[in-house]
């Protein structure tokens, strides 16, 4: 009877969101770039135009942290591949703060619905990404760097969750 009576509980539990658990499967982010140019060839002294959205694509609302930024404590962490496909060191690629004044202020969180997109848009110089001429990919990152127990919504999408990382597009530097 014991044996029967632990089984149900462990099942029940497994089932069961516990106090301090995120719901890890309970929502989806996903994230895409874009060229805002459509060109695919660039001089190195041009600049590139980017959109990155984080999409719900979920069927349940999503909290996330408002404030995006660029690099790893910024949230939106930018990859530069060259035609071998390994990452480049960008030049002189800028990376954002995190301001933890923002962390605290509520405002900064909402929920994301199925279906909706929140981002932000950025002017790169070519030359922030790459040295010299050559066949390049971009590729976007998302990792919200916030911590869950600084998250002012449900279903907080935080720090422990794992990327989400964008198709590549491509472009070349003549």
């Amino acid at each position: 009877m014991r044996v029967a009576a632990a089984l149900t509980l462990v099942v029940m539990l497994s089932f069961a969101q516990l106090p301090g658990q995120h719901a890890s499967n309970a929502g989806k982010l996903t994230i895409e770039v874009r060229n805002l140019a459509e060109q695919r060839s660039y001089g190195i002294k041009d600049s590139i135009l980017l959109d990155f959205e984080i999409i719900n694509s979920g069927r349940e609302p999503v909290g996330v942290f408002a404030k995006l930024g660029m690099g790893y404590q910024g949230g939106v962490i930018l990859h530069v591949l060259d035609s071998a496909g390994a990452e480049v060191q960008p030049p002189t690629l800028v990376h954002d703060f995190l301001d933890v004044r923002a962390i605290q202020d509520a405002k900064n969180y909402f929920e994301l619905e199925p279906g909706q997109f929140f981002g932000t848009r950025q002017k790169f110089a070519v030359n922030e990404l790459a040295s010299k001429p050559g066949q390049y990919k971009l590729l976007a990152e998302y990792h919200c760097p916030v911590d869950p127990k600084d998250g002012k919504v449900g279903n907080f999408w935080s720090i422990e969750r794992k990327s989400v990382v964008s198709k590549e597009i491509e472009f070349n530097v003549r």
